[in-house]
C-alpha cells in the first residue's frame, strides 16, 4: 500500500488534501497532457523567483494557445491562498508548489474548443530536500540513448505535462543504477537531465549546453549563471559533445529543487576526481547565499512562521 501523501491541493477554487482531490477523467490534461506547469518552492517561507515562474507559466500557455481565464493578480492571489491554507496546519514547513493549467473538461478529441474553460491545479506540499550524502558525495548518471524532444516536435521552453520523453530516459537510467539519465539531441550533443539542466567544469571554465542544443531555459539555470557572472568565473554557453562529459573535471545537475547537485560519476566511471569539485562547491555555497538574498519581499508570509495570519495579510501577500 503507498503511503499518504500530505498536502493540499486547490483545484478550481476547491481546496482538499490531497487524497481527496479529483479532476475529472475527461479533463485533456489527464487524457492529452494537454496541460502547462510550473514548480517552486519557498526559501524561508518565500516562493522562490515567483514571478518569474508565473512569466513562464503563461509563455508556456501561450505557446500552447491555452488561454489562462484569470489575471495574474487573481492566481497569485490564488496560489498564496492555498499556500497559508497550508502554513496553518504546518507553519515551519518550506514548501514544494506546483501550479498547473490544463486545457480543461471536454469530450475526446484535439480540437480546443471541445473545452471552454481551463483547468486549474494547485498542490502545496512539504519540501522534502534531497539527503545531505547526495551534495557531499555526489551522485551518479547515465547517458542514455532515448533522444531529447527536437525543438520543432516540442519547443523545450514550454513546460506542458507531455513529459513521457523525460520519464523514459529516467528509467532507463535507473535500470542502469543511476541518479539521473542524460539525454543527448539528434546531432549527438548534450541537452539536459530528466528534469535539470547540466554544467560541466573544464580548465576552469564553467560550460553548459547552449539554448541552442534543446535545453529548457531553466530558471535555476540562468540563476547560477548570474552568480557565476557576478564572482567573475569564465562561462561558455555552448554546443558540448558527450566525450566532454567524460573528460570534465566536474559536473552538476540544477532545478529548483535540487539547486545545484554534484555528479560524481557517468555509467559508473567518475568525472574528475570522484569527487565534488571545488568549483561547483564554492557555487553551491553562492547559490544559497544569493538565493536568500533575491527573495522578493512582496511575496513573503511573515505570518507562516507564527502559524498563519488574518485576511488581511494574505492579501497583502497576493497584491501583484
Amino acid at each position: 500500500m503507498s503511503k499518504t501523501i500530505e498536502g493540499i491541493v486547490n483545484v478550481n477554487g476547491r481546496i482538499t488534501p490531497i487524497h481527496k482531490a479529483t479532476i475529472a477523467v475527461f479533463d485533456h490534461g489527464f487524457l492529452y497532457g494537454d496541460s502547462v506547469f510550473e514548480t517552486m518552492r519557498t526559501i524561508d517561507h518565500s516562493p522562490f523567483q515567483f514571478s518569474k515562474h508565473l512569466d513562464r507559466l503563461f509563455h508556456s500557455a501561450e505557446g500552447l494557445s491555452l488561454n489562462i481565464p484569470f489575471s495574474r493578480k487573481n492566481l497569485t492571489k490564488e496560489i498564496f491562498r492555498t499556500m497559508s491554507g497550508y502554513y496553518k496546519k504546518y507553519p515551519q514547513s518550506e514548501l514544494y508548489v506546483r501550479v498547473v493549467v490544463t486545457r480543461g473538461y471536454g469530450d475526446i478529441g484535439f480540437d480546443p474548443k471541445l473545452c471552454p474553460k481551463p483547468s486549474l491545479v494547485i498542490i502545496i506540499k512539504k519540501l522534502k530536500p534531497l539527503p545531505q550524502k547526495f551534495y557531499e558525495e555526489g551522485v551518479g548518471v547515465a547517458l542514455v540513448p532515448i533522444i531529447r524532444n527536437h525543438p520543432k516536435a516540442l519547443d523545450p521552453n514550454i513546460k506542458s505535462g507531455n513529459y513521457l520523453n523525460n520519464v523514459l530516459a529516467y528509467i532507463e537510467a535507473k535500470k542502469r543504477g543511476a541518479f539521473d539519465a542524460i539525454l543527448l539531441n539528434e546531432e549527438g550533443y548534450l541537452t539536459e537531465a530528466s528534469n535539470s539542466n547540466l554544467f560541466l567544469v573544464k580548465g576552469g571554465a564553467l560550460r553548459t549546453p547552449s539554448l541552442e542544443s534543446g535545453v529548457l531555459r531553466g530558471l535555476t539555470r540562468a540563476f547560477i549563471l548570474e552568480v557565476a557572472e557576478k564572482h567573475h568565473l569564465p562561462v561558455q554557453e555552448t554546443l558540448i559533445k558527450k566525450e566532454e562529459l567524460y573528460a570534465a573535471d566536474e559536473c552538476f545537475i540544477s532545478s529548483v529543487l535540487k539547486r545545484i547537485l554534484p555528479v560524481t560519476r557517468c555509467d559508473g566511471e567518475p568525472i574528475g576526481s570522484g569527487r565534488v569539485g571545488p568549483m561547483t562547491a564554492q557555487l553551491l555555497q553562492w547559490f544559497d547565499r544569493e538565493a536568500k538574498a533575491d527573495l522578493d519581499p512582496r511575496w513573503s508570509l511573515p505570518s507562516a512562521k507564527a502559524g498563519g495570519g488574518d485576511d488581511k495579510k494574505e492579501a497583502d501577500c497576493s497584491h501583484n
